[in-house]
């Protein structure tokens, strides 16, 4: 597996973390993945170092520098964010839904 430079990983992380809605991102006991229609990811724990790999053109890097940790904290963080703006935005619905069917006449 060809490394994959500590530069290029912050970019991509950072990309990654300002825009994590548009990676699909799902944690797992095996790590964290993520994917859009250009690369995947995972970002995972290898013992008691975390490992960062992307996929592009069927070919994938990884990197396996000290970076990693807390990187993967702070995916864990957005990911339950979005998990809970997502549940919000279903109880809203169901509300609305609920008001509605409650203002219509029998």
């Amino acid at each position: 597996m060809p490394d994959l430079k500590i530069q290029e990983a912050k970019l991509l992380f950072n990309k990654i973390r300002s825009n994590p809605k548009s990676y699909d991102l799902k944690t797992s006991t095996e790590g964290i993945t993520g994917k859009d229609d250009k690369i995947s990811f995972k970002l995972y724990r290898n013992g008691e170092r975390s490992i960062f790999e992307v996929t592009i053109d069927g070919l994938t890097f990884a990197n396996s520098t000290g970076e990693w940790n807390n990187a993967m904290i702070m995916l864990e963080n957005i990911i339950k964010k979005i998990e809970k703006e997502t549940e919000n935005s279903k109880v809203q619905q169901a509300l609305d839904k609920l008001k509605k069917y409650l203002s219509e006449e029998n």
